[in-house]
């Protein structure tokens, strides 16, 4: 394989490229160095599969190597503040959406997010629940170290407490990263 390097450009599901960017984020990685370590680590032989069964795979291998290695704190954020700012607003707004269907109250409904939020060790509730009630803009900082501790548990519990996708969330979320960072490591 020579040296240089050249650009692939794919269409992907928006939500794969979602987990592909929040694993790069996780691992400390620009979404380029991460796509690539990752082929690199898929075997010449590998049978073919379901892409389920691949992504679970990944996963694994994935949380094998954060197991490995810690994040430097002092590393920049992966988010602008204003995209970060702008993904509280709409988780703000899916949680208030959702809570009206629900018929709940504000803390009726904070209550039951926080059910799903013990289930993600990281999750800061108390800051969480400042972003829905729209009490605190969230940080481009504040959103890369909710990702470097595995997930966001706001967007994860949220996803529970709501059974649904959250594309608005999620497309918030890709708003959100820095990518003049992300071109420049495709050069």
């Amino acid at each position: 394989m020579s040296n240089g390097r050249t650009q692939l450009n794919i269409n992907i599901d928006p939500k794969l490229l979602l987990r592909l960017k929040s694993e790069a984020i996780k691992n400390g990685k620009t979404l380029t160095q991460y796509v690539t370590d990752q082929l690199k680590g898929v075997p010449q032989s590998s049978s073919p599969s379901s892409l389920e069964e691949r992504l679970s795979s990944l996963e694994k291998v994935i949380f094998h190597d954060n197991q490995k290695s810690e994040l430097k704190k002092t590393r920049g954020s992966i988010f602008t503040d204003k995209g970060a700012a702008e993904y509280g607003r709409v988780a703000k707004a899916e949680f208030d959406s959702f809570r009206k269907k629900k018929g709940l109250t504000t803390n009726a409904a904070l209550m039951e997010l926080d059910q799903h939020l013990k289930n993600y060790p990281h999750s800061n509730p108390e800051l969480i629940f400042q972003i829905l009630l729209g009490t605190h803009d969230l940080t481009g900082f504040e959103m890369t170290n909710a990702y470097r501790h595995g997930s966001c548990a706001m967007r994860s519990a949220l996803n529970d407490w709501t059974k649904d996708s959250l594309e608005k969330l999620n497309q918030a979320f890709l708003q959100a990263v820095v990518t003049k960072d992300l071109a420049h490591e495709n050069r």
